[in-house]
């Protein structure tokens, strides 16, 4: 069993990696299409203040308290509807090769869990990127604007994610191939 939930904790710790890294390379992305321009700190200092600030402040707040709600929602749905079945137990059971009346429940609502964390990291974010638009988005300083602007491209990669997840685990609900 420890070596079970060491290869989930490693799946999980290479998304989580992943999803950063993506973020990283989207940053750089931008930054390279400003490359050739010479004022690149101030233009955009002076376009995050006027354009991005606000709006990402706003959405990001907005997006975080939405997910809060949302969350417990969605995971005691799906474990209802979808994880608690008898139909997934037998699923699961042959899948694994153990015993029906055997199955540890830790193991069997591993998949929830996972889309959990990473609905519980996106709040996180979210909430962290609209407080770091007000308090280091207010900074003149190149870099700590670049850092708020990435922060939200990272949020935006996990909400992404997470959707990914929560249809996977619907495709599962209506019995549609490519589920888990």
């Amino acid at each position: 069993m420890f070596l079970y939930d060491w290869i989930l904790s490693q799946r999980i710790r290479y998304q989580y990696i992943f999803l950063a890294l993506l973020s990283v390379l989207a940053l750089l992305g931008l930054i390279m299409l400003y490359k050739n321009s010479p004022e690149l700190n101030s233009k955009f200092f002076e376009f995050h203040h006027k354009n991005l600030r606000g709006y990402l402040f706003s959405g990001f707040i907005s997006v975080g308290s939405f997910l809060l709600s949302l969350h417990t929602f969605v995971i005691v749905n799906l474990k209802e509807k979808v994880f608690g079945t008898k139909e997934y137990r037998e699923t699961f059971s042959h899948a694994t090769g153990i015993d029906v009346d055997s199955i540890d429940e830790g193991e069997l609502f591993k998949p929830l869990d996972n889309l959990s964390a990473f609905i519980n990291t996106s709040i996180w974010l979210s909430i962290t990127t609209a407080i770091s638009q007000f308090t280091l988005g207010l900074s003149t300083n190149f870099y700590a604007c670049l850092f708020c602007v990435w922060l939200a491209i990272l949020t935006i990669f996990f909400m992404l994610h997470s959707l990914i997840i929560i249809r996977d685990n619907i495709k599962v609900f209506l019995k549609q191939k490519g589920g888990k």
